[in-house]
């Protein structure tokens, strides 16, 4: 099928969103003078630093086959929740997602000047500029699928809920993520670090358990700030 690449996303850093968002946590530290121009220029450097990209390719699901989905070429991915949400599926969207290596940048900077809260926020609000990302993507998919009729899965991500971090190394074994600037290193963690990686399934048919999302595994989900910014989207 070939892999897909995008780089045309209208990611913005919107300090007033993050600020709201966080509004209990960062109470005291919003009352220190200096936190609003402080919010307001790591806002502005991270906009200007962000580069966002996506690659992705589909790949026919075979089978699921006890707690793992398996693909046409043999492969397997899944532990954990991922047949719960994506069984059914007829084809396997793998993703890599990425704010750019700009983002590491900016934040390593501010450390190194011993700006620690701007980097605390350029660190907070390039998470969140990740996770728009990921919303905006599953968006796209979604309206692509309905337009032929077909259903699209709950997202999910290696590491998240009880999906082992195990399987990075097999979505990226199914794409060249090295052509967005993305690469994994040998402790599967992702670089740069404002990357994601997942899977969503697509097929004619609904997929997965009903009323069950990716959230429903997860110990935090309670706490969870990147939750309730995805519900109130």
């Amino acid at each position: 099928m070939g892999m897909y690449i995008q780089r045309d996303w209208p990611i913005h850093v919107d300090e007033q969103r993050y600020s709201a968002l966080m509004g209990v946590e960062f109470r005291r530290m919003r009352e220190k003078p200096g936190w609003e121009a402080t919010l307001r220029q790591a806002a502005s450097e991270l906009d200007h630093a962000i580069r966002p990209a996506a690659c992705w390719e589909r790949y026919p699901v075979r089978e699921a086959r006890h707690d793992r989905l398996v693909l046409e070429n043999g492969l397997r991915l899944g532990g954990g929740p991922v047949v719960q949400l994506l069984g059914g599926a007829q084809e396997l969207v793998v993703a890599v997602l990425t704010v750019g290596a700009g983002a590491d940048r900016v934040v390593e900077t501010a450390q190194r000047e011993g700006d620690y809260l701007k980097a605390l926020l350029m660190h907070d609000l390039a998470a969140m500029a990740v996770d728009m990302l990921r919303q905006q993507f599953c968006r796209q998919l979604e309206e692509e699928a309905g337009r032929q009729g077909w259903h699209t899965s709950t997202p999910l991500s290696p590491g998240e809920s009880t999906w082992s971090m195990e399987d990075q190394a097999v979505i990226f074994s199914l794409l060249d993520a090295g052509r967005i600037g993305v690469e994994l290193n040998d402790s599967l963690v992702m670089v740069p670090i404002k990357s994601l990686s997942l899977i969503v399934g697509q097929s004619p048919q609904p997929m997965g358990t009903s009323g069950v999302e990716n959230c429903s595994y997860c110990t935090i989900q309670e706490r969870c700030n990147y939750r309730r910014l995805r519900l109130t989207g």
